[in-house]
C-alpha cells in the first residue's frame, strides 16, 4: 500500500473507533427493564423499577443508577431487602455510573428507610441526602460490598418483606 492508502484508512478506523468507543458490551449486570420486571414479580411490591439515567452538567455527564419501589399497604421491607434493592440497583448495565447509587423505598406507613438501611449494614450514609424514604449511597461503599460494577443480578428475596397477615 502506499502512503496516499494508509492515511486515509487510518483516518477512517480511529473516526471508527472514537464514534464506536472501545469498550463494547459491558459484560455482567443487567438491563435496567430486566432487573425492574424481577422487582415487580416480588410479592408486597406494589410499584417501581430500577434506572439509569445521565444528565448533562456543564461539561461533566452524570450517569447514575438507582432503583425506586414503593410496597403494598401494610408490607414492612427487613433490612435483608434494603440490600437487595442496593444490589439490584448495583447489577443494571445500562452506563457505569459516576454518582452514588440511589435507593429509594415507599411504605404505607413510611417506616424510616434509613433506619432499615443502617440495619443492613450501610452506616456512611449521605448526612444530608438520605432521609426517611431514602437517598444516595457511595459507589466506594457498594462496590466494597458487592463487588466491581456491574454486579451480577442477584436472586430475587424470599422472605424479605413482612407481608400483613391475611387474616386480620
Amino acid at each position: 500500500m502506499n502512503r496516499r492508502r494508509i492515511l486515509p484508512a487510518a483516518a477512517f478506523v480511529a473516526a471508527t473507533l472514537s464514534l464506536v468507543g472501545c469498550g463494547g458490551i459491558t459484560p455482567g449486570g443487567q438491563k435496567a427493564d430486566t432487573a425492574s420486571v424481577q422487582l415487580l414479580n416480588i410479592d408486597g411490591v406494589d410499584s417501581g423499577g430500577a434506572y439509569a439515567d445521565g444528565v448533562w452538567a456543564g461539561f461533566n455527564h452524570e450517569k447514575r443508577i438507582g432503583v425506586s419501589v414503593t410496597l403494598d399497604p401494610g408490607v414492612e421491607p427487613t433490612p435483608e431487602f434494603f440490600d437487595y434493592l442496593v444490589e439490584l440497583a448495583w447489577s443494571v448495565n445500562d452506563h457505569e455510573p459516576n454518582k452514588p447509587v440511589s435507593v429509594y423505598l415507599r411504605t404505607d406507613p413510611q417506616v424510616n428507610v434509613r433506619e432499615v438501611a443502617e440495619g443492613a449494614g450501610w452506616t456512611s450514609l449521605h448526612e444530608l441526602a438520605f432521609d426517611e424514604i431514602g437517598g444516595p449511597i457511595s459507589l466506594d461503599d457498594v462496590e466494597e460490598r458487592f463487588g466491581p460494577w456491574p454486579g451480577e443480578p442477584p436472586e430475587a428475596p424470599t422472605n424479605a418483606l413482612i407481608l400483613p397477615d391475611a387474616g386480620e
